[in-house]
């Protein structure tokens, strides 16, 4: 029988191709699963299987000098004030007129651009502004503040609060007190200015802090005079700013855990992986958290993802800070690829869980709250699915 040329073409490609195909090398996923008959794909899912899982929350206290934010305000338990430090540069020509006294302050005022609203952007909103009398830095933390002293007057006065600019005068004795320490530092030291927030305000404002790139920073103007020869306005440029978050552990449902921005909460995770079977390759590890919409609390703008790091010593909470898993959001659901985790515990290191925290831990004063391993729905808490291959 003769078969058409055609036919003979392809019959002779499926060959050659067959023969290229089985000269490829194995891939490194499972090659030391290759001796055995057969290769079995399987999950390790903690919605379906008996699995142990723990989870808690915790308050952590951090430095805020990094955040491009300075929190102001009140929001029921919780209260933030700021620290701000201005340094003057005075002409030499004018220097001694200062200390003579023949230079006077008109006016001083400061602006503050409003960038972030924790919560009602309606709510009451005032603050008072102190001198402070203690050395700080950007290390500062709400654990600092039982350390701070300031002086109980309040130097604010002409408060105007509007969408893109919060301005009010300084007490001008004050600052002209500040300009000539800052000329002569035997007559004082300058330690900046402390803004609380009064009894009556119900939000809290985030506004442009100091970074390397913001034109948008606090600004402290200074209107002088020298009497018969000028009026002039100097300007002192922003030095230093720090926020300090006091709050308690937030109030959750007892079925849930949560993160928090600032103040600053993280949860910790455990999943007990001892009937994971032994000598598998991991092929995917998705650990899938569930949000309580209902209990979360956001401001103005915010960023939605969450953050895992592997916990190196349970006894302080230690987290290895070299390796960060992001945590997507979609609607209600987070979700992170953190096989190489669970591939780390497979081989024999130590599991002592992870710790979740917000992806921007310093920033805003976002709550979210996340189902726990207590929750009385199984599909809602948190879940680890683990796809492996094993010998059969």
């Amino acid at each position: 029988m003769k078969y058409p040329l055609s036919i003979i073409v392809i019959i002779i490609f499926i060959i050659i191709n067959f023969i290229s195909c089985s000269d490829d090398p194995p891939t490194s996923i499972g090659i030391d699963l290759l001796d055995g008959d057969f290769l079995i794909v399987s999950t390790f899912d903690t919605q379906d299987d008996s699995v142990t899982q723990f989870s808690s929350f915790f308050k952590e206290v951090v430095p805020l000098g990094l955040s491009s934010k300075v929190l102001i305000g009140k929001r029921d338990e919780l209260e933030a004030t700021a620290l701000m430090d201005f340094a003057f540069f005075i002409v030499d020509s004018l220097q001694q007129d200062f200390l003579d006294g023949n230079i006077t302050v008109n006016q001083a005022f400061i602006e503050l651009t409003p960038q972030y609203t924790y919560t009602d952007t309606n709510a009451a909103y005032d603050f008072t502004v102190h001198q402070i009398t203690s050395n700080w830095s950007l290390g500062f933390t709400s654990d600092s503040l039982a350390n701070l002293t300031y002086d109980q007057a309040d130097l604010s006065s002409n408060k105007n609060f509007t969408d893109s600019i919060y301005t009010f005068d300084l007490d001008n004795d004050f600052v002209l007190q500040w300009i000539k320490n800052s000329i002569d530092s035997s007559l004082g030291e300058n330690n900046g200015i402390y803004y609380k927030p009064t009894m009556s305000t119900g939000k809290v404002v985030g506004f442009q802090a100091l970074t390397t790139t913001s034109t948008d920073a606090a600004k402290l103007k200074v209107v002088i005079e020298k009497q018969g020869s000028f009026v002039d306005t100097i300007r002192a440029f922003i030095f230093a700013d720090v926020s300090a978050v006091e709050a308690d552990l937030p109030v959750l449902p007892v079925v849930d855990i949560g993160v928090q921005a600032s103040v600053t909460i993280q949860s910790k995770l455990f999943f007990d992986l001892s009937e994971v079977p032994p000598d598998i390759v991991i092929n995917k590890a998705e650990l899938i958290l569930t949000e309580d919409t209902l209990s979360s609390i956001t401001g103005s703008s915010f960023d939605s993802n969450l953050l895992v790091f592997k916990i190196t010593d349970s006894s302080d909470v230690t987290i290895d800070e070299g390796i960060a898993i992001l945590l997507s959001k979609k609607n209600n659901i987070y979700t992170g690829d953190i096989t190489s985790f669970v591939t780390s515990w497979i081989n024999n290191e130590d599991n002592q869980g992870i710790v979740v925290q917000p992806a921007s831990l310093i920033e805003g004063l976002e709550l979210f709250a996340i189902r726990g391993s207590e929750y009385p729905e199984l599909s809602e808490r948190p879940r680890l699915r683990i796809v492996f291959t094993s010998k059969e």
